[in-house]
């Protein structure tokens, strides 16, 4: 009986260990895919970035619209400064998307004209075991509503 109670418990020792290791993986090689087309993105390689985008993002998309858009953030952002990986997190599971393997990355990013950027990546896994790109977001703060900031045409 204390056999199979050890070998029970070393089985679901070993399998979660296995899981972890599949976790960990999936996390490193959709962040490669992230990086690759964030990188994209930043070189103005706008057309390959698309591309890497889920099938479910394209079809509710206007790619034109799209391309438009990210060469305007980015010229607003100006050129990329230095970016890091802050946080990683697997799930299998999101509302709206259902069950799947997702990732979701978070970044600070420093561009010429923006001073701290979070930078926002959710990846899934395609049918064909490829990570895309599901969608993009980012936050930073701005000085432009800034009290202490000094708006133009106020004369004193």
């Amino acid at each position: 009986m204390k056999k199979i109670i050890l070998l029970s418990l070393l089985f679901l020792f070993m399998n979660s260990i296995s899981g972890q290791i599949f976790k960990e993986k999936y996390v490193k090689d959709a962040t490669k895919v992230a990086n690759i087309w964030l990188d994209n993105i930043n070189n103005k390689n706008f057309s390959e970035a698309y591309d890497q985008y889920s099938e479910k993002v394209k079809v509710n998309s206007d790619s034109t619209y799209w391309l438009k858009a990210i060469n305007q953030l980015m010229i607003e952002f100006g050129g990329l400064m230095s970016r890091e990986l802050s946080s990683s997190k697997f799930e299998n599971t999101i509302e709206g998307l259902g069950d799947g393997f997702y990732v979701f990355l978070e970044f600070k990013s420093l561009y010429e004209n923006i001073s701290l950027c979070d930078e926002y990546v959710l990846l899934g896994q395609n049918d064909n075991l490829k990570w895309k790109i599901l969608r993009y977001d980012f936050s930073y703060e701005s000085d432009e509503l800034d009290p202490e900031k000094e708006l133009p045409n106020q004369g004193n």
